[in-house]
């Protein structure tokens, strides 16, 4: 049964009862994220699948998708990026549970039983987003500033110095 995403994650509860959530968010709810971009109202799909491994370590599974609308680095128009996050995570108590799970999982070593779930998802969504958003054309400002800058390198440097020269000469 899949229901809204409480406000704070109960880990070790949720993962013993293997508790299925999913919910719409709007990327406002994401304060961290919202700086970032400019579609603040488009939606933010969570899913969240919680389980233990062993009957000892919790684990989350969770797919979020979003549309987010960057800064292009090139022409610095908006860009927009599909983010499709799925990440797989254990928490761990100490790093010799680690060694027992499958290598699917990302390890966390973790002492916390509860988390803002707000932080929690806004901290998957900002490991996703590039680092240099761009779009996948090229942009048509950066081929006009290229020219540009290629038309500034065939002149020569040294023409003024040769000028200088030659008017010190007469």
């Amino acid at each position: 049964m899949k229901q809204g995403i409480p406000e704070r994650i109960k880990l070790f509860k949720f993962a013993s009862r293997s508790m299925n959530f999913s919910h719409i968010y709007q990327v406002k709810d994401f304060p961290r994220i919202g700086a970032l971009v400019s579609n603040v109202d488009a939606p933010v799909n969570v899913e969240l699948d919680f389980s233990l491994v062993d009957h000892k370590i919790p684990c989350i599974k969770g797919k979020i998708k979003l549309n987010v609308a960057l800064t292009c680095q090139r022409c610095l128009n908006d860009v927009s990026i599909r983010l499709q996050p799925n990440f797989q995570l254990a928490f761990l108590q100490n790093e010799q549970q680690g060694e027992e799970l499958d290598s699917n999982f990302e390890t966390i070593l973790n002492a916390d039983e509860e988390f803002s779930t707000i932080e929690f998802i806004t901290d998957e969504v900002l490991i996703s987003i590039p680092m240099i958003p761009m779009h996948e054309h090229e942009c048509a400002s950066y081929k006009e500033e290229t020219q540009l800058i290629e038309e500034q390198k065939r002149e020569n440097p040294f023409a003024i110095l040769k000028q200088l020269k030659n008017s010190t000469k007469e």
